[in-house]
């Protein structure tokens, strides 16, 4: 990827279904051009997009921070450290990856050999799961849960920031439609969401086809969903493909009354990818996507003299993603296939 393309995947983290004469404008990059770019980039696995349905702490609220429902299905989201047994992990990783309630999967270096993000429709199923399904596979050791509370950043906040702000500007003062979302997804958004979960692109004639609806009706669903509390997009790369050469996972231990704040301030780091809080001994799970493992140091460093109470548990490098939010990866990084979650 260059820096085209990496513009493009910005814009379309802003605006993911803006037109290619929309963004030729902003980007300064002939439509045809970026047209043939994004296909590029899609068919050899570099990127994917997705679209799924979300539950906000609060109906009103729009700063981008969710309760532990912030997944498809709007249930219970925890993270899963899994212990493997010598030798099993990669068996494991291919048993658990089509289960559609393991929404991504984590390879890490640390105590636990991965870190599944689980999403079921509430507490019961997450437990039964584990204790069940995830528990029988041979290849398992042992388990530990955490359930998520609070979401103050997720993958689809993230920016890789390349664009300028005149160029951030002009995305969204681009005319849009769907201001006029209902408070609650309808059973038509719900199909909609459906057939863009995997490709945030599809065309709206393709998705009226599949649904036996008019494409106006399609539209207007799309216009809406695009806008709603209630629905997130997101369009992912292959990260260690493209310069991000490290990932890492830090579980800080913060005073309960301070959670909030140090949350929302980790939030704010660039590069910071994920940043939700837990129920744990370690309550705040950081994830941080690194040009160089180096730049951990002075991260770590200036996280402690903004927030000294923030102790850092433990520090895991994640090698490998062989799952992200229903998108199955290659053991090089490029996408495979989406599987859809539970609906």
């Amino acid at each position: 990827m260059d820096d085209v393309d990496f513009a493009l995947v910005n814009a379309l983290q802003l605006s993911p279904r803006a037109g290619w004469s929309q963004l030729e404008a902003i980007l300064g990059v002939d439509a045809s051009t970026l047209s043939r770019r994004w296909s590029r980039l899609v068919e050899t696995g570099l990127v994917w997009s997705s679209c799924f349905a979300v539950s906000p702490a609060d109906p009103d609220r729009r700063d981008g921070r969710f309760d532990a429902s912030v997944h498809p299905l709007t249930g219970v989201l925890a993270l899963v450290l899994v212990y493997c047994e010598a030798g099993r992990r990669e068996s494991v990783i291919d048993n658990i990856a089509r289960t559609p309630s393991v929404l991504t999967i984590e390879c890490t270096s640390g105590g636990p050999d991965l870190v599944l993000t689980l999403s079921c429709p509430s507490v019961a199923e997450v437990d039964a799961f584990v204790a069940t399904e995830l528990a029988a596979d041979p290849g398992v050791r042992r388990t530990r849960t955490h359930f998520t509370r609070t979401f103050f950043k997720e993958g689809t906040s993230w920016r890789p920031g390349v664009l300028s702000q005149r160029q951030v500007k002009a995305l969204q003062a681009l005319p849009v439609t769907g201001i006029d979302a209902p408070a609650v997804p309808t059973r038509l958004h719900e199909l909609v969401i459906g057939c863009l979960a995997g490709d945030i692109r599809r065309s709206a004639t393709a998705i009226a086809e599949e649904l036996g609806k008019s494409v106006a009706t399609v539209t207007r669903a799309i216009g809406q969903i695009m806008h709603a509390p209630w629905a997130r997009t997101r369009v992912d790369f292959a990260h260690n493909l493209v310069g991000y050469n490290a990932s890492v996972m830090v579980w800080f231990r913060v005073p309960h009354h301070q959670l909030e704040m140090v949350g929302a301030g980790l939030a704010l780091m660039p590069q910071t990818r994920m940043c939700c809080s837990v129920v744990n001994r370690a309550n705040l799970a950081v994830a941080f996507w690194l040009r160089d493992l180096r730049e951990l140091d002075a991260i770590e460093t200036k996280i402690a003299r903004a927030f000294p109470t923030a102790r850092a548990e433990e520090r895991w490098l994640l090698p490998r993603f062989p799952k992200r939010l229903g998108h199955t990866l290659t053991p090089s990084g490029h996408h495979a296939k989406f599987i859809p979650p539970t609906r």
